[in-house]
């Protein structure tokens, strides 16, 4: 199954509209799939166990499917589809050219692909869950331990605050320095100065190039030919092992041949499915009277022994300054100085003036329109 048509003399260079859709298929079919068994985990609570590792789980499916693209075809599992294959440098430069990658360069272009896409995403995630905590001051920063500690359990939590604290400074520098470098990679092959569309193409050595129609066939004579010959040394053991092991083997050509297509087609089927349904919810609702909102619940009342209203609204009841950075405590709808309120509720662990429990999670910042 391929979105392209094959062509080309194996050195063609493929378009920058090409590449970039096949970098990007990954990532789509990743929240396809995220959102299916989000969807699927309503009905079955299980599956919010595979929710949980969604990270990991979608890793070793990536790096199982370029695992089998890559010794079909010498291509990744989105390059295939586009009709896309990788060759090295000296493949490129030999005047007996090879189109087939090495083992060892197989496993370099599973590995590398699948750990860099897997670690940028959970440094991602880990800096989307902690980011809120660089905006506090500097002085108080992560400032919420309580309890007593051994001095090496104290000793260990400042060490662990320290690397949080740099990464969460480090990480946008980081950031923005690998996407300038795929972004500065994909201009310059764009203008067809380089022959690397990205840096990690050119960590491996490797250019990507169309496939050709004698490439597909040679492929595909040379898969079935490696099968026969599997099929044919399993016939010849003992008849009880030699069945089970035809049959094992039969299914796993299948299971080979129809995953890709089958995954391809179930997403596109699934998003279809979820079209049809929600443009029938949504004319079912239009014909229906919408009801009026409830009116809001009374906001609950101030503790006894909590932090005193202060007369001016627009006045911190914490710091009794102008509020700048306005955060709201969502278990009361109090706001506050974003600082004030994050460090009182991490000594704390409740609303400066209801004295309701809370956590920092609880906490919602403002923005006012200019």
């Amino acid at each position: 199954m391929s979105f392209v048509t094959l062509g080309g003399d194996g050195a063609t260079r493929p378009t920058f509209f090409e590449l970039v859709a096949a970098e990007r298929l990954m990532p789509s079919l990743k929240a396809a799939i995220s959102y299916s068994i989000a969807v699927l985990a309503q009905q079955r609570p299980w599956l919010h166990k595979v929710l949980d590792y969604e990270e990991e789980v979608f890793a070793i499916v990536c790096a199982a499917l370029d695992r089998q693209a890559l010794a079909a075809s010498s291509a990744t599992f989105a390059d295939s589809l586009y009709g896309l294959r990788r060759t090295t440098r000296a493949s490129a430069a030999s005047s007996v050219k090879d189109p087939h990658l090495s083992h060892r360069q197989q496993r370099s272009t599973v590995l590398l692909s699948v750990l860099s896409s897997y670690l940028f995403t959970r440094l991602d995630s880990l800096y989307q869950k902690y980011r809120p905590q660089i905006e506090v001051q500097p002085g108080t920063f992560f400032a919420r331990r309580q309890g007593p500690q051994t001095p090496h359990q104290g000793y260990a939590g400042w060490w662990r605050h320290m690397l949080m604290r740099w990464f969460l400074r480090a990480y946008p520098w980081i950031h923005a320095s690998h996407e300038g470098l795929r972004f500065a990679y994909q201009l310059l092959y764009l203008l067809e100065n380089t022959a690397y569309f990205s840096p990690l193409l050119h960590l491996l050595g490797q250019r990507v190039v169309r496939v050709t129609s004698q490439e597909l066939g040679e492929a595909q004579r040379r898969t079935s030919d490696r099968r026969k010959r599997q099929l044919h040394r399993a016939g010849m053991q003992y008849w009880p092992l030699a069945i089970l092991q035809r049959l094992w083997l039969r299914a796993s050509y299948g299971l080979a041949d129809h995953t890709r297509n089958a995954l391809i087609l179930s997403v596109f089927a699934f998003k279809l499915l979820e079209w049809w349904y929600m443009s029938g919810e949504e004319r079912l609702a239009a014909n229906q009277k919408q009801t009026p909102p409830p009116p809001p619940p009374a906001p609950p009342m101030p503790h006894p022994e909590g932090v005193s209203l202060p007369s001016d609204p627009s006045v911190c009841p914490l710091c009794l300054n102008k509020r700048t950075n306005p955060a709201m405590a969502v278990v009361s709808g109090y706001v506050f100085c974003y600082p004030c309120l994050f460090n009182f509720v991490g000594r704390g662990g409740c609303c400066p003036i209801t004295r309701i429990p809370m956590t920092v999670a609880q906490m919602r910042r403002l923005y006012q329109s200019a």
